[in-house]
């Protein structure tokens, strides 16, 4: 069986698109039909999708993620779930960090990989949160006005910069490196310009 794990902070926020990845994922690597299992990232430790999907899980199954911050949210929680997995005999495949673990690879390789993913995510939030209170900071010494004015965005700035790595086919992961913000915040405004012209033709 093929798994795919879908985890969002609302019920609709990057749905599809996580969805579409993983089934473009799954038919390129001739994986099989995908079952799909979706949670909020509101959901209480104790009662998450996820738990329950991991004891379905069989020798040779498959487990497709967008990435692995989505499997967990801590990294204690996702070597935890990990150990399980490959005690299970299934693989795990994380899309955005084109990677994939099987269930009997050693345990210090996949630890050592997953702790290295993991820091690095922490320093780029750490990295966006001292930029953001840089910013702040400068405007309050400048008496200038807090936020941005009401349908704007930062990333408005950056349209055309967006559109163009779009449509070279860069993913948004990288793209959000590019310009400086964090993933799901370009996600969002993909999602709410994506049927304007340009974007619209862009957008994957």
């Amino acid at each position: 069986m093929v798994y795919g794990y879908l985890r969002v902070s609302t019920n609709n926020q990057d749905l599809a698109n996580q969805e579409s990845a993983i089934l473009a994922y799954a038919n390129d690597r001739g994986l099989g039909r995908v079952e799909f299992i979706s949670e909020t990232i509101s959901a209480t430790k104790r009662n998450r999708e996820v738990y329950r999907l991991v004891e379905r899980l069989r020798d040779t199954d498959h487990l497709v993620i967008y990435e692995l911050s989505r499997l967990a949210r801590s990294m204690s929680e996702l070597e935890s779930i990990r150990v399980r997995i490959a005690d299970k005999g299934a693989t795990i495949h994380a899309i955005s960090q084109n990677l994939v673990i099987e269930p009997n690879s050693d345990d210090i390789t996949s630890k050592a990989l997953i702790f290295a993913l993991e820091l690095s995510a922490q320093l780029e939030r750490q990295m966006i949160s001292d930029r953001t209170k840089n910013a702040l900071r400068v405007r309050r010494e400048k008496g200038l006005p807090l936020g941005r004015p009401a349908g704007k965005s930062r990333l408005d700035a950056h349209r055309s910069a967006i559109i163009e790595y779009r449509s070279k086919g860069v993913n948004v992961t990288a793209i959000s490196k590019i310009i400086g913000c964090n993933r799901q915040t370009l996600t969002n405004w993909l999602n709410l310009h994506k049927n304007e012209p340009g974007i619209r033709d862009g957008w994957k």
